[in-house]
């Protein structure tokens, strides 16, 4: 029997929980079904059928022993993105924000790709108002945004990932990096320049080879 003293667990204990049990059962999952998702995916066009769920696909293809990891890393975690980030555009506060910014920059005659300095002394003082509001609204999205692209991971499975993003946000960027490397190539030589020093998806890539 419980006792006065004894709290039950909050929404956010308990929503993490529950991600917690959808992403262990969507591992196991993989473990079993990877062999299936990558013959279905393979033969989809053939059969008629549409191509396989692409974080689907990518985790069968990390489970199936091939050196993919940092390609799967990349993939899955793009996609995670593009689910967090839409936040961004549905904020109503954030999007009110930015239509009054640029109603005051369009009333004193800046271009559809021009801004203000916040520092300038000439920047009128009603979008310097709106900028520092829409600058606090958009740290309050960020949060909101990293807190989604969590549990998005957490229950599509990928719990490792979850926790590297939450508390190695570092190590994160270059699992990430050294995916993208191994997809799409290294970045220009005008932007690796500005990046001397920085080895670590150097590193990351080497350690997977």
């Amino acid at each position: 029997m419980k006792t006065q003293n004894q709290s039950r667990p909050g929404a956010a204990e308990l929503l993490l929980f529950a991600d917690l049990i959808h992403g262990y059962a969507r591992r196991l999952e993989n473990l079993v079904t990877w062999q299936d998702v990558l013959q279905r995916h393979y033969y989809a066009v053939e059969a008629g059928e549409s191509p396989h769920d692409l974080t689907r696909f990518q985790q069968a293809w990390r489970e199936s022993g091939e050196d993919k990891e940092d390609v799967a890393f990349f993939t899955i975690s793009w996609q995670a993105e593009r689910s967090a980030d839409e936040i961004f555009e549905t904020d109503t506060k954030l999007n009110e924000l930015s239509a009054k910014i640029r109603a005051i920059e369009q009333r004193e005659g800046l271009g559809e790709f021009d801004e203000f300095d916040p520092d300038h002394p000439e920047t009128p003082a009603d979008w310097k108002t709106l900028n520092g509001k829409l600058n606090r609204r958009f740290q309050v999205v960020e949060k909101i945004r990293d807190a989604r692209f969590i549990r998005w991971l957490r229950r599509h499975g990928e719990l490792d990932m979850a926790d590297l993003f939450a508390n190695d946000r570092a190590a994160y960027d270059r699992r990430r990096e050294a995916g993208r490397c191994k997809l799409f190539g290294p970045m220009p030589d005008f932007i690796t320049d500005t990046m001397q020093g920085d080895t670590g998806v150097t590193e990351v890539i080497s350690q997977n080879e």
